[in-house]
């Protein structure tokens, strides 16, 4: 029985350039001041609730940039053992 690991890099490539480009599209930015003018505490809990999505939503892709970056890394880390093992194969 063969364990034969088979990664189509094209297809790889392609599904994080797509993620890179949602990730450009993505809009982390919430309002701010919500009704500036009034002191409901609603409105100031829903001021700082607003605060710490927008945080989150940044952190968020902060996070997917860098495990893009890991998976392109890793694929071209796997990509060049993979042409190495080949080589050896045909040398014998």
């Amino acid at each position: 029985m063969s364990k034969e690991i088979r990664i189509k890099y094209g297809e790889v490539e392609q599904s994080i350039s797509r993620i890179e480009k949602t990730l450009l599209a993505l809009n982390t930015e919430i309002p701010q001041n919500l009704a500036t003018e009034n002191r409901l505490d609603v409105v100031d809990r829903m001021n700082q609730l607003n605060h710490l999505l927008t945080e989150i939503g940044n952190s968020y892709r902060t996070v997917l940039a860098a495990n893009n970056e890991s998976v392109r890394q890793t694929l071209s880390d796997m990509e060049t053992t993979d042409q190495q093992l080949s080589s050896s194969i045909k040398l014998r």
